[in-house]
């Protein structure tokens, strides 16, 4: 059960790294930018959301936090290794950071329906026009069916379309998937549906995203909102 939910809260984090960011600490962008990777790093996990700030009863997945340089970020790119990191290396991206949470009560949520999955990706890029250009990429991928479906393993269809949502940060991006997923480790064949609810934010040379997963006809709820408002707070802080 655990391991194809695993791969449902990963569907869209290798097709949507570039959306999602951490960001740097304060003063003029540019070349005083510190760009050491333990600061990065710091900076990063000062963004990224405590076990108290997801739903209760949600835990974090294996590996755990990752960090990602643009090397490591590009070798799974729905693009191609080399297009990927010209286009990285071109936004001024530093560093990314990942990390996916499980309901610890799968099964529950499997039978009865509810939230299943929460993956939360931050980067952190250089400038400011260097996030706008992650975003604006991030805008034409984002509801790319055919693009996230090929990443998604185990997902058998799949549709994507904009989702209305709250204004915050910089700029907003938001998305909705729906689809069925087939577990590939399970021994009768079972096909589960799916809703997705991808919320992208900019704020400053910093973007931030979460995927939200509800399975089995039940759809994400506040924690979406309740999530991003949390990290556009961390954002904040970690500018000023």
């Amino acid at each position: 059960m655990k391991t194809w939910l695993i791969a449902l809260a990963l569907a869209f984090v290798v097709a949507l790294t570039a959306v999602a960011v951490g960001c740097g600490g304060g003063g003029e962008e540019g070349s005083d930018v510190p760009t050491d990777r333990p600061t990065l790093e710091t900076t990063l996990r000062s963004i990224a959301p405590t076990l108290d700030d997801l739903p209760s009863g949600f835990a974090i997945q294996e590996p755990g936090e990752v960090y990602t340089d643009n090397e490591e970020a590009a070798a799974t790119d729905p693009d191609g290794k080399q297009v990927a990191l010209d286009r990285y290396n071109e936004w001024g991206r530093l560093l990314g950071y990942r990390a996916s949470y499980m309901t610890n009560d799968t099964m529950g949520a499997f039978i009865n329906g509810g939230t299943a999955t929460v993956t939360v990706v931050l980067s952190i890029f250089r400038t400011s026009e260097g996030a706008i250009a992650a975003m604006e990429w991030g805008r034409e991928v984002a509801t790319d069916t055919s693009r996230n479906m090929a990443l998604t393993p185990g997902v058998i269809s799949m549709e994507a379309e904009p989702m209305s949502f709250t204004s915050i940060g910089d700029e907003t991006l938001a998305a909705r998937f729906t689809g069925k997923i087939r577990p590939q480790n399970m021994a009768a064949q079972v096909d589960v549906d799916f809703i997705s609810h991808m919320v992208a934010i900019r704020r400053g040379r910093a973007t931030a995203y979460i995927i939200v997963s509800a399975i089995s006809g039940a759809e994400p709820g506040p924690e979406v909102e309740a999530l991003i408002r949390v990290l556009d707070a961390n954002l904040v802080k970690a500018l000023e």
